[in-house]
């Protein structure tokens, strides 16, 4: 979701589709062809319009040359507006019918743009439509009627509904791929086209079931993680009593299934804030802002496409474009290996343009994470973004359907938690560190359910992140400022449980013995 995304096909998640983009178009004049995409007859009724459709043609074309070079260029946002603007002409200049060729292949063009993008539910929409246009076209007879487009159509279509999480429809949609690539085989066998047309057909549609037959596939992965994670769910909820340690197991399997039903479905948002409030559980705060930074780089990516006849599908209907937050950012760089993707960090106002493109259900975790991560800038800035969206539009008091009540809690928090620590700061400067360490506890307790710091460290249910890492080790360095090292040590130790790496925690421990 941070994930890269890429339309997968049967060979190579990285293959492009080579179906996509069709031949030089229909506007063409060109023998008649299975594919459904161009056809004599259509040049011959471009050629009978008026001066001005004439007009609205060459400008269609032309606009659908320039889709197919950016699709071929991987510059997939372009290729989808580009195709946008195409259909509107196509629709300003013809009478639309259940039988448009032309409209047919420019949906079924966009749709793979789409899905290049990450707009997955937009790609199967597009692809419906496709598949309605050809609703008048004999299914026998003629090879011009496009059985091997709605094949192909029919599978892309699957394909999108799947990604979109959507994965019962897809299973539907890719029996019925397989059924119609079928049927157009036999249709094949009984025309009476040319042997290398007749090849070319046969090899798009085994292509086609074999593409669907490897979705049913994914379908079935996708449905086995989820059954596991449903189970571990289950048990968790039937066993409250469970160890420490069985709990953590229980929640680092059901973050395998959940990333590997996200493999399956990436643009699937109840999966996202799942996998979200498992690493909140194992207290993986660092990851979890990581994963939530990546899947609003790639809702980046649709920012300004939904247009025209797209603007119904629009997931953020009244947010503006991202400014400082670039779709690319989390992209990998070979040429920088100290730059891994899984450490990069959003800016202060990149963040602010991150949780206006975050689900409902994964912002309150989000802004956590921040500020665990000691990052309160983001965390404070996050926070006002949010806010401001709110008072600002038509969702007043609430974001969506979700009331934000959250959010004054979390930076109220915030607000503790920067006071506080900085409070036992200028204690320790002072020498003051009996106080110094009792205000670092009181900031240890702003995330717990209890008021009271327990002083054995080790017994503390700490929340996790940097700053409890942080908060232990200054408890360690007052406490061993007051020669008491016992208790010194098991701070340290409670710090690098947290952060096993912290070399300030693992030296002060050393210096105890």
């Amino acid at each position: 979701m941070g994930v890269a995304r890429t339309e997968e096909t049967s060979t190579s998640t990285n293959r492009k589709d080579s179906f996509a983009m069709g031949s030089d178009g229909p506007y063409y004049k060109r023998e008649k062809t299975f594919y459904g995409f161009d056809f004599a007859r259509n040049e011959t009724r471009a050629v009978s319009d008026s001066e001005d459709d004439e007009g609205n043609n060459d400008d269609a074309k032309r606009l659908r040359d320039e889709s197919k070079s950016f699709y071929i260029n991987g510059c997939y946002r372009e290729s989808v507006l580009r195709y946008t603007e195409a259909i509107r002409l196509h629709k300003e200049s013809h009478s639309i019918s259940s039988g448009d060729a032309i409209l047919a292949a420019l949906y079924g063009n966009r749709a793979a743009a789409l899905m290049m993008t990450g707009a997955y539910e937009g790609a199967a929409d597009d692809c419906h439509r496709a598949l309605q246009c050809t609703v008048a076209m004999p299914a026998t007879g003629g090879l011009d009627s496009g059985p091997v487009f709605r094949s192909k159509i029919s599978c892309r279509m699957a394909r999108a509904l799947l990604k979109a999480g959507n994965v019962w429809e897809a299973d539907k949609a890719f029996d019925s791929a397989i059924g119609s690539a079928k049927e157009a085989l036999q249709l094949v066998a009984q025309s009476n086209a040319g042997a290398e047309e007749t090849r070319a057909a046969e090899k798009i549609l085994n292509q086609s079931i074999t593409d669907a037959t490897l979705g049913l596939s994914d379908v079935k992965r996708y449905r086995d993680a989820l059954d596991g994670a449903t189970k571990i769910t289950a048990d968790n909820a039937n066993n409250k009593g469970m160890s420490v340690a069985a709990d953590r197991r229980n929640s680092v399997q059901l973050l395998m299934f959940i990333n590997s039903a996200l493999s399956v479905s990436p643009g699937s948002m109840e999966l996202h804030e799942r996998k979200v409030n498992a690493l909140a559980s194992l207290k993986r705060w660092a990851e979890l802002g990581n994963h939530c930074e990546r899947l609003a780089a790639e809702m980046v990516k649709i920012d300004g496409i939904f247009t025209d006849d797209l603007a119904s599908l629009n997931p953020f209907p009244d947010i503006k474009a991202a400014t400082s937050l670039k779709p690319d950012f989390f992209e990998r760089n070979p040429d920088n290996a100290a730059d891994p993707v899984a450490l990069r960090i959003l800016s202060p106002k990149a963040v602010c343009d991150a949780v206006m493109r975050l689900p409902n259900g994964i912002l309150p975790l989000y802004l956590r994470s921040l500020r665990l991560e000691e990052r309160y800038t983001e965390a404070a800035k996050a926070g006002a973004s949010i806010e401001m969206h709110v008072n600002n539009s038509k969702h007043r008091g609430t974001r969506g359907i979700v009331p934000l009540a959250w959010l004054s809690n979390e930076r109220d928090k915030l607000r503790r938690t920067m006071s506080w620590k900085e409070r036992g700061d200028t204690l320790f400067r002072n020498g003051d560190y009996e106080r110094a360490a009792t205000k670092y506890a009181a900031c240890l307790t702003i995330d717990g359910d209890v008021s009271q710091y327990n002083q054995n460290a080790l017994e503390n249910d700490d929340a996790g992140g940097r700053l409890h890492a942080v908060l232990h080790c200054n408890r360690a360095a007052c406490l061993m400022a007051l020669k008491r090292y016992r208790e010194a040590v098991k701070e340290c130790t409670a710090s690098l449980r947290i952060h096993t790496h912290y070399m300030k925690a693992i030296l002060r421990r050393g210096r105890c013995f």
